[in-house]
């Protein structure tokens, strides 16, 4: 009799249970793989959407079918792209977020409001700017003629990351600095070249505002002094000779390729009875020598002679990298974070005024390079 009434209650039980009540098959929706936002001449947000089809044939490829709409926000283009479609648009899949240099001059962070307030919305988006229009570059379709855009655009941002090129940054890491007064970041910044997109240094921003660009060198100095190395961080570097004349043209021998294997830095933030803000960032980077022609790298001497080129160097490129950004606004080392947590007095002072205030610290700026490798030619 008891085994008779578990059965009758586990045949009823299932009738009371809801089921999965927010299912959402793929065959009734269409999936966005990426999507640029531009703007028209009339201010108006112009949105690329980046659509995947997958042929029925096993032999055949995936196409990317691409559709545009004019909206004032995001969600609008969004509706009205969903329009355009057979099936129901969905985000699951975007890759990449890319913005047109014009409309990253505005504040971005309207356009990725959708993706923290949407549980659907993929967080580990790519974000990147574009120097001229994104849709231009969304219209290639495909990299090489062989990888779909939206595919081909975030494996060349995942591989510059790896080179220590751009940083490692997403929706989802993006926002708490977004939303932190006391610090900015910068993105990867790329450009349309004839039928390929290449990776051509870093988009500075402040108050989620485009303020200025570093080159792949200035970079990958940036990103070592803020102790973000990845998995290779390289420098080809013009090494300055004795006996050199005055305008002859550089030869391959004139140069050195160094990987920095090792990375160390310390920044203190030290703020004085005047309140005057001093920065002492100093950086020691092991090296490893990749190309050098001129060789004699087995006497010590020569060693020690390179090891003071590239210290000077490197330190003046760090100098210039830092000046950059401090006149374009971007605290890209969080030196307002720092204030906030050990000298929050003095931020209250400055916070109001911070993005002038910021260009007047004191930064005292040294980078110490120690070749540990030489190649097995030595």
């Amino acid at each position: 009799m008891r085994r008779v009434i578990l059965i009758l209650v586990s045949m009823w039980i299932p009738l009371f249970l809801s089921g999965c009540w927010d299912q959402d098959l793929l065959r009734e929706v269409r999936l966005g793989y990426g999507i640029g936002f531009d703007l028209t001449p009339e201010g108006k947000l112009f949105a690329t959407l980046v659509v995947r089809d997958v042929p029925s044939g096993e032999q055949q490829k995936p196409i990317d079918d691409i559709f545009s709409a004019t909206s004032r926000t995001p969600r609008e283009a969004r509706d009205k792209l969903d329009k355009k479609l057979s099936g129901r648009l969905r985000g699951y899949k975007y890759r990449v977020v890319l913005i047109s240099e014009e409309r990253a001059k505005q504040d971005i962070y309207p356009l990725l409001d959708v993706f923290y307030r949407d549980p659907k919305m993929p967080l580990n988006t790519r974000i990147a700017v574009v120097k001229g229009r994104a849709a231009d570059v969304l219209f290639l379709r495909e990299l090489g003629g062989t990888v779909p855009i939206a595919k081909g655009i975030d494996e060349l941002i995942a591989s510059e990351e790896e080179l220590t090129s751009v940083p490692k940054i997403n929706v989802r890491s993006i926002c708490p600095v977004m939303l932190d007064p006391g610090e900015d970041f910068v993105l990867p910044y790329l450009m349309k070249k004839e039928e390929r997109v290449e990776v051509i240094g870093t988009a500075m921003f402040h108050q989620h505002q485009m303020v200025g660009t570093l080159s792949p060198d200035e970079s990958t100095v940036y990103l070592l002094l803020k102790g973000k190395k990845a998995e290779l961080a390289r420098f080809t570097r013009k090494v300055e000779v004795e006996g050199e004349r005055e305008g002859e043209s550089p030869s391959p021998y004139d140069f050195i390729t160094i990987e920095v294997k090792k990375a160390k830095q310390e920044m203190n933030v030290l703020v004085n009875k005047q309140e005057k803000i001093k920065v002492q960032l100093n950086a020691t980077w092991k090296v490893n020598v990749i190309e050098y022609p001129r060789d004699q790298l087995d006497e010590e001497s020569n060693v020690a002679k390179l090891n003071k080129i590239l210290s000077k160097d490197l330190t003046r490129l760090a100098k210039q990298t830092i000046q950059k950004m401090q006149k374009a606004r971007c605290d890209g080392f969080g030196v307002g974070r720092q204030l906030i947590a050990f000298h929050p007095e003095v931020w209250k002072k400055k916070e109001k005024n911070w993005a002038s205030e910021y260009q007047q610290v004191q930064f005292d700026t040294k980078v110490e390079v120690e070749i540990t490798q030489k190649g097995i030619i030595n």
